[in-house]
């Protein structure tokens, strides 16, 4: 093997062990696995033109670099609409890759300034706003009231234009959601610095399977240390199927004539929060 094809294999080597090592870490989380993908691939490019754009055709060095990649961009595209929620962990390395090579062509400080304050933004809020989309971008919140709808608070079927607030923030969620459980905490804080506020009620809606009751999350809740108002559906409610509700988490906002407002995460929740006049 000559030494340009050895050059290529290293890089090919290199890239694709950066990409075999770091992928692992999206089980702590996809933002940091893509972070220090990002990182990890800009820092490889950079150092791979600076060391051979002399020696070697430099679409070849990109391409040796990208290769590793090309799969999981192929499956991310064209498999279901599930797996674009992850898109990002894909298609931002491969901007690093492009801010790199454009920043060792062109060495100006308003451009590195400039590539990098855009890099940092697509890795934070961008993909915060991109999984918002992913997940709940389907599901935006539609034109009808659900004024008629009724929730279950342990005594008595309550319809939602009985209750006094006028916002009605609801964390919907399931007994087998483990993330829902987890987040029941946040949930917690969420009502604590609302519950003041008599023009706003954060509460747990609970959606009930098989032969659960309202005590299955009252149960669930107590264990978590909590004890936030909770309510309860059935898997047939209204509100379920006017939201487009099919998977958990999910937190709606309702204003006082009980049109949904806001229909997504708990953190775009609580952004909708601060925009209200509460």
């Amino acid at each position: 093997m000559n030494a340009t094809k050895k050059s290529y294999l290293l890089l090919f080597v290199l890239a694709l062990l950066a990409y075999g090592l770091i992928s692992p870490v999206r089980g702590y989380g996809f933002k940091l696995a893509t972070g220090l993908h990002c990182v990890a691939f800009f820092a490889l490019t950079f150092w791979a033109l600076w060391k051979y754009s002399s020696q070697l055709n430099p679409w070849g060095i990109l391409s040796m670099i990208i290769l590793p990649w090309l799969p999981e961009f192929a499956y991310r595209i064209y498999t279901p609409e599930s797996t674009l929620t992850s898109l990002p962990c894909t298609a931002l390395p491969m901007q690093a890759i492009l801010a790199a090579v454009i920043i060792y062509y062109n060495r100006k400080i308003w451009l590195v300034l400039l590539l990098g304050a855009a890099l940092i933004y697509s890795a934070t809020e961008g993909q915060n706003q991109w999984y918002e989309w992913a997940n709940y971008g389907m599901n935006k919140a539609r034109p009808a009231s659900l004024a008629t709808a009724e929730v279950f608070n342990g005594e008595q079927s309550v319809a939602l234009s009985n209750m006094n607030e006028e916002y009605l923030v609801f964390d919907v969620w399931s007994s087998t959601c483990g993330s829902c459980i987890n987040a029941l905490p946040e949930v917690q804080a969420l009502h604590d610095q609302y519950k003041d506020n008599s023009k706003v009620q954060v509460a747990s809606l609970f959606v009930c399977y098989k032969d659960e009751t309202i005590e299955t999350a009252l149960n669930i809740v107590k264990k978590r240390g909590c004890n936030l108002p909770v309510y309860a559906v059935d898997k047939l409610s209204v509100i379920l199927a006017e939201c487009g509700i099919t998977a958990y988490p999910r937190v709606l906002i309702l204003d006082k004539n009980r049109y949904v407002i806001f229909n997504g995460s708990l953190a775009f929740a609580k952004r909708k929060l601060k925009t209200l006049e509460i």
